[in-house]
């Protein structure tokens, strides 16, 4: 099938072809049936991801008929899962559509949903390798349940999952994602969102200082443009920056301090890991919960890959150091209480994705109808500003989560 037969067999837009063009090609694409819009792999995976509303079979019924008998479904099928979940370079799929005109929007929701499924047998194998057990693809698909609210907010209810979060699952393809207790711990060295660390040899408390390049506002956030650069200096043993207070999370613009590394070292090596942090939707996120995730995470990976953890980090629109005011009492706010807080990296509109299902900013039309929705409603009303933060945990400090030892 060309590709200009393919974008109208499936209803979609003309500039759709102009989409796929960089990327159709002819000898790779495959119109055999996808096993993952099977009956029998509806049957087999779906009961995993513990939906509050389960999927009727009937639809399901319905989705793999239609599929069955058109050729563009297929093709499309089996494009998304190569673009999405393997190797193969993809196009935007923020702009990737839906075959709502082949299934209607009930249809195309659970096309998108089980699109996603199909990294779990991919997921099961990587870990089956590793020596894992099926709780680590639960998790996985834990977490794609999570996803189907996220749809559902920004398409009536409908469930289903957003194009743009399935490369998130190739991550766990690939080995290097996994869910332990709450949160997901992805593996990496330092990223460069961290700021440059130092520890007291002696008492061992951490001194932060904004990266060389960094740019900072007057309150003390980093940013693209205005602010100032600020710089990170060393002269003998001395080693000068702008320092980052840990309780709010912010720099401290127009400050300087200077450290003796006679009575600091640099906290990591280059070459360790570093995982970092990321905190799925569900809530229940409750201090406790939060603590027993992290101590669990850095037993995992001294038993699974030999690695003894220093320091847990995440950067996230969770971390926003404005939920510290807007909601003081929720579990959001304990956990950032308990951890080292640093300004993350400039993202306009953080977070609204992630909330509404959609970010394109139109708040007269954002449902209020929960506590998080109704922060987001009053940030955006005051002048406010959507940001992701940052935060870090040093793993021997886990023996006293529950001290708020970064607060005054």
């Amino acid at each position: 099938m060309i590709l200009a037969d393919f974008v109208r067999e499936c209803g979609f837009p003309a500039e759709v072809e102009e989409l796929f063009a960089p990327y159709w090609k002819p000898e790779k694409i495959s119109d055999v049936m996808p096993e993952h819009l099977t009956m029998e792999f509806f049957h087999h995976w779906m009961p995993l991801l513990e939906l509050k509303n389960e999927i009727p079979e009937s639809r399901m019924e319905s989705l793999s008929a239609a599929v069955r008998s058109n050729t563009a479904l297929r093709i499309y099928a089996n494009l998304l899962a190569g673009w999405l979940l393997e190797r193969t370079p993809c196009p935007d799929a923020r702009k990737l559509p839906y075959p709502v005109a082949l299934l209607g929007e009930e249809g195309a929701g659970l096309f998108s949903l089980m699109s996603a499924m199909a990294s779990l047998p991919r997921i099961a194998e990587t870990y089956a390798r590793l020596g894992l057990d099926g709780s680590y693809v639960r998790g996985t698909a834990k977490w794609i349940s999570g996803t189907t609210s996220i749809y559902a907010a920004a398409h009536h209810g409908i469930p289903g999952t957003d194009f743009r979060q399935h490369r998130w699952l190739k991550l766990s393809i690939d080995g290097c994602l996994f869910r332990i207790g709450r949160f997901e711990f992805l593996i990496h060295t330092t990223p460069d969102w961290v700021p440059a660390l130092y520890r007291d040899r002696f008492s061992g408390r951490i001194e932060a200082f904004c990266r060389d390049g960094w740019r900072i506002d007057e309150n003390g956030f980093r940013c693209n443009e205005g602010g100032m650069a600020v710089t990170l200096d060393q002269a003998g043993l001395a080693v000068t920056g702008t320092p980052v207070d840990p309780e709010t999370g912010r720099a401290l613009p127009g400050v300087r301090k200077t450290i003796n590394l006679r009575f600091f070292e640099p906290f990591l090596s280059p070459h360790e890991w570093v995982p970092s942090v990321h905190i799925p939707g569900g809530g229940g996120m409750t201090p406790e919960v939060a603590g027993e995730s992290l101590r669990e995470a850095a037993r995992f990976f001294r038993k699974q890959f030999h690695k003894e953890i220093q320091l847990f980090v995440c950067e996230s629109w969770i971390l926003n150091p404005a939920w510290l005011e807007l909601l003081p009492d929720s579990n959001l706010s304990k956990f950032m209480r308990e951890v080292f807080l640093f300004p993350g990296p400039p993202e306009d509109g953080s977070g609204l994705f992630f909330v509404f299902g959609r970010d394109d900013g139109d708040f007269s039309t954002y449902p209020a109808d929960n506590s998080l929705r109704r922060a987001f409603h009053r940030l955006h009303e005051s002048g406010g500003t959507f940001r992701s933060g940052g935060m870090l945990v040093p793993v021997d400090g886990l023996e006293r989560w529950g001290e708020s030892l970064y607060r005054s």
